[in-house]
Formats: structure tokens, C-alpha cells, sequence
């Protein structure tokens, strides 16, 4: 690696100064392509190249071609990741300081930073590539807000198939969705779709039909963003996946995640020191349940593999697209999860658990048009290996996501990415909220200062890392010293220089702050807390800090999850 840092270094200057000279010239040369790929709730482990026996072949593929991050962090939600995601600064700013218009506390309503949309103190960096000369498109879950200031034809996309809601009421058709609008075509609510209709299948069709309606303009570059709303519960699949695992999962959820960690280790994505975490407080050991529970449990895993074998085909056959399109060799692709794998025992609410008791969830027809089916804490632990917890915690399992970042521009702008036959694996500590930063670094536009358009912003925190692209993958983009921060639900965390602190109510955590050494430790298993208090008032002090400059309101209500 070394050796290949110093071939590839001259030519990485040289790009950066033309990337340098882009960003204040707008009749520059074309920039390239950028393809933005969401996965709802896909589980740090569940792609092959991170440990999965998932058959991700296409995904995996992408990762051999480019950087694979180990260290990459989200918020332990969607919409606040999707906030930090498009804006590059913190979601309390980017006005999803709780849920999008959900679940925010009477302290809270009101607040700047707090609206339930994407606000008017942000600009997305989709904004900015079309300013450039971008032709942009967005499929998928946008879940960002149903106010107009919100909307994705709003905030720089020329064409837009969404849907405005968290959760998809069925991912086979549109009529279990809400009795309100949840897809809109543009600014359009859409009730009518294809007798055929999956969503995985029908927004990688949309986003493909998208690029071709538009190629007689191919002196321009594209931003096109495909957000799955799978894996996301409701757990459906489509026929023709829905029996590919049959079986696989007999053994339970505790050998999964041993055989998964073994992987990791061979794959070099975990260190070979790393144990296990503990299981979550809610699922039970695999040995005390019912021989019938087992095979319940391991139906809904085997359904889950194929939802997450269904978006891979997908990516495939986007990226097939591309290369046969001739578009593929000037493409840039970023492809990640919104937070860690959902491990939740399905719905908290009454109405949702009213929904499932009435659904056809029979073992026969779990996955199928009719079900609600999700995987519980014990398949959620398992696909979150090897750390603790999951989606909408602020341990390591609900915050740390898959991300890969590769694509044919690697290598037109570096040659030396064709020597690499696994690619490079990245450990260092980034978050989503250097996304929107490298992509515009890439895409040759500068961030404003203070005003866009007339109206004041706030900047972005994010920093790029297009250095990794483009002339050195282990580059350090954060100092070591950097905070990090994070709060959600009341649950909240900081992390610096490889120390955390994280506060989790009792019946997850210990309702006082924990403290871990994530170098040593990132399974969160040995809290520190006591035997090192004057490290733990050092994090303290850091979380007050995140707090202050992050605009952080604790909220002073119940939280009842949907």
C-alpha cells in the first residue's frame, strides 16, 4: 500500500489542483457522474464484503474497485442521518433535531433546528451540483419532511419519485401505506402504480428511465440518488427471492453472528482481537426457544436474506446499465446504510401492534404481500456484528454503517486503482456529514458563506475526504482530537481521540454515562466509567461542548415509538 501511495501521489496533486481550479471556473471541463445509493436499515454485517454469506456479489464487486470504510457513522435514525446526509452539518441544526414530525418534545416544538424538515438554514449539496450544471434525480425514500421547503424538486432535483414517509406500508403496493399522500411523482401524490410493483424494482426502473430520458444531454454530468426503502420493515420479498435461503439460518442467530465475526476477522474489515458483544436485553437465548419458535425465527431471517440479495441484483443491474450506457467509466458511486440493522420486536405503538396482530403472518406467507414481518433483537444483533445493539441506539450497532465509495472515475482519475484487486479498506472515524462535502469537492462547487440565493445558512461541519479518491486512501481527515456527538430519543454520546461516553435508559443501558475505550474495546463491554473518572469527566466536558455547538435539546417528553 505504502509503495502504491507514492506512484499515485504526483497524480493526485495534479487532480486536486484541477478539482482546486473547478471549483472557481463553472466552464471547466465536465465533472463526473455521482450515483448516491441508500440501503433503509441495512445491518453493518450484512454484505459479503463486511461478513455477510449474503450473495451481494454486485456490492461486494464495488467494494474490490474502490474504499471500504470500517469506522463510518450515522445517526442511529433515518431522517436525521438523511438531514446530516444532504445538509453536511449536524441533524439538530438541519432542523430534524428529534424524528421528522415525529416524537418531538414540548420543550423542543418551535426551536429552531427542530421544524421536522430539512430547513431553510440548509442548502443540500444537490442544490449546489445543479448550480454546477448537474441534470439530478432522486427515487426512493426521502423522509425529510412533508413541507414544500422540503420537497425534493425544492431542494435542486429536476425529477424526483418519492416517498415522504419513514415506513412503507407495504413494499409490494401502495394501498397499506396511510390514508394520506406518502409518493408524490415531482410534487404529485401518486395512488395508482404498476399491478407488479416492488419498490426495489420499481425505483432502481424509475432512476435508470431517468438518465435515459435525459441522455441527449450527455455533456452533462448527473447526480441520480436511489434510496431503497428496503430493507426497512415491513421484511417483504419477492417471489422470485424468497425461498433462496431456505435453511440457512436453522442454527439461530448466536452461531450467525460467530460465524459472521470470523469472517470480518478474515476479511481484515475487524480486528482479530474483537469479541463479540453482549445480546440485546430483549431476545432470547436460541437453546430456550421452541423447536416452532425456531423455525418462525429463522422463516423471518431467511426472508430478510433475500430483501437484501433483491437490492443487491438491483445495484447490479443499475451499474449494468451504466457500463452498457458507456456512462459507467465517469461514474462515481457512494453506496451505504441510514443507521444500524433494526432489531426492534416490531412495533411499540399500539396501532402498529394492532397492525400485526391483524396481518397474515402465518409461517407460510411471512415476506409475502399481506405480512408484517420484521427479523426481532436477535437477528437485529446478529446482522450488527459484532457490536452492541441496533437502529436507534447510540451504542456502536445502531451508529457505525457499511459505506463503500467506487465506481470507473477511480480509476480515470488514478490508474493505480487497477492494482488494487480488494480494494482498500479504510478504518479511520468518519460520519455521513462528510458526504455532502466530498461530493462537492468532486463535483467542482464551493460551499456559500453565510447566504445562498437571499437567505442566510449555517455552515457545514463536514470535511471531505475526495483526498482518499483521488491521491492517498489513508489519508487523516479528522485530527485526532475531533468530537463527535450524537443524540436521539434522549439517548445521547460522544466519542474522542477513541474514547466514548454514552448515556442509554436502563432497560438498554445503565441510565448513567458509560464510558469505553473503542480502540481496545468497540464492543462496548468493559465500562470504564469507574475506574477512570477523570477520563470520563474529559467526555463529559466534550459532550457538553457537541451540545452547546450542535444546538442539542434534550427532550423533556415521553418518547412512544411507532
Amino acid at each position: 500500500m505504502r509503495n502504491l501511495l507514492k506512484n499515485i501521489l504526483g497524480i493526485g496533486l495534479a487532480f486536486l489542483l484541477v478539482q482546486c481550479k473547478a471549483t472557481t471556473d463553472i466552464h471547466n471541463p465536465v465533472p463526473p457522474n455521482i450515483i448516491v445509493i441508500i440501503i433503509d436499515d441495512l445491518g453493518y454485517s450484512d454484505l459479503g464484503c463486511y461478513g455477510s454469506e449474503i450473495d451481494t456479489k454486485n456490492i461486494d464487486a464495488l467494494a474490490r474497485e474502490g474504499i471500504r470504510f470500517t469506522n463510518f457513522y450515522a445517526s442511529p435514525n433515518c431522517s436525521p442521518t438523511r438531514a446530516m446526509l444532504m445538509s453536511g452539518m449536524d441533524h439538530h441544526l438541519a432542523g430534524i433535531g428529534s424524528m421528522a414530525g415525529r416524537m418531538i418534545g414540548p420543550n423542543q416544538k418551535g426551536k429552531p433546528g427542530y421544524e421536522g424538515y430539512l430547513n431553510n438554514s440548509t442548502i443540500a449539496f444537490s442544490e449546489l451540483v445543479k448550480d454546477r450544471g448537474y441534470r439530478t434525480y432522486y427515487t426512493g425514500k426521502w423522509h425529510l419532511g412533508n413541507n414544500e421547503v422540503a420537497h425534493p424538486n425544492n431542494r435542486g432535483f429536476d425529477k424526483a419519485w418519492w416517498q415522504v414517509g419513514g415506513t412503507p406500508g407495504s413494499h409490494f403496493d401502495l394501498s397499506a401505506s396511510s390514508s394520506r399522500p406518502n409518493y408524490f411523482k415531482d410534487n404529485i401524490p401518486q395512488e395508482n402504480v404498476p399491478h407488479d410493483f416492488f419498490s426495489t424494482d420499481f425505483y432502481t426502473n424509475q432512476l435508470i428511465n431517468y438518465i435515459e430520458e435525459d441522455d441527449k444531454n450527455k455533456d452533462q454530468p448527473f447526480l441520480g440518488m436511489l434510496s431503497f426503502s428496503a430493507v426497512h420493515l415491513p421484511v417483504h420479498c419477492p417471489e422470485s427471492h424468497i425461498d433462496i435461503y431456505k435453511g440457512r439460518y436453522d442454527e439461530g442467530y448466536e452461531a450467525l453472528r460467530r460465524t459472521r465475526l470470523q469472517k470480518q476477522k478474515d476479511l481484515d474489515v475487524t480486528d482479530k482481537s474483537v469479541s463479540l458483544s453482549h445480546l440485546p436485553p430483549t431476545a432470547k437465548a436460541w437453546d430456550s426457544l421452541s423447536e416452532e419458535e425456531q423455525q418462525y425465527y429463522s422463516r423471518r431471517m431467511e426472508v430478510y436474506a433475500g430483501m437484501v440479495d433483491h437490492v443487491d441484483d438491483n445495484v447490479g443491474k443499475l451499474i449494468s446499465y451504466l457500463k452498457k450506457d458507456g456512462h459507467y467509466d465517469n461514474t462515481l458511486i457512494l453506496l451505504m446504510s441510514d443507521n444500524g440493522g433494526a432489531g426492534f420486536n416490531g412495533w411499540q405503538s399500539e396501532a402498529g401492534k394492532r397492525r400485526f396482530e391483524i396481518a397474515h403472518n402465518t409461517i407460510e406467507n411471512l415476506g409475502k404481500q399481506g405480512s408484517v414481518n420484521y427479523i426481532g433483537a436477535g437477528w437485529g444483533s446478529a446482522i450488527s456484528t459484532p457490536f452492541r445493539l441496533f437502529k436507534r441506539h447510540v451504542s456502536e450497532g445502531g451508529l457505525r454503517i457499511p459505506m463503500i465509495v467506487s465506481g470507473g472515475y477511480l480509476k480515470s482519475i488514478n490508474s493505480d486503482w487497477d492494482n488494487l484487486k480488494d480494494g482498500v479498506i479504510n478504518h479511520q472515524l468518519f460520519t455521513v456529514r462528510d458526504i455532502a462535502p466530498t461530493i462537492q469537492e468532486v463535483a467542482g462547487v464551493e460551499y456559500p458563506s453565510e447566504e445562498y440565493k437571499g437567505k442566510s445558512i449555517l455552515p457545514q461541519s463536514g470535511k471531505s475526504f475526495a483526498q482518499l479518491l483521488s491521491s492517498d486512501p489513508e489519508a487523516q481527515i479528522h485530527p485526532e482530537e475531533e468530537i463527535f456527538g450524537w443524540e436521539l430519543f434522549k439517548r445521547k454520546a460522544v466519542q474522542k481521540d477513541g474514547w466514548k461516553i454514552l448515556w442509554i435508559e436502563p432497560d438498554f443501558g445503565k441510565g448513567d454515562w458509560e464510558l469505553y475505550h473503542l480502540k481496545e474495546d468497540p464492543t462496548e463491554k468493559n465500562d470504564l466509567a469507574r475506574s477512570h473518572p477523570e477520563k470520563l469527566a474529559e467526555l463529559i466536558t466534550a459532550w457538553e461542548q457537541y451540545q452547546q455547538e450542535n444546538n442539542v435539546i434534550i427532550s423533556n417528553g415521553d418518547i412512544v415509538f411507532p
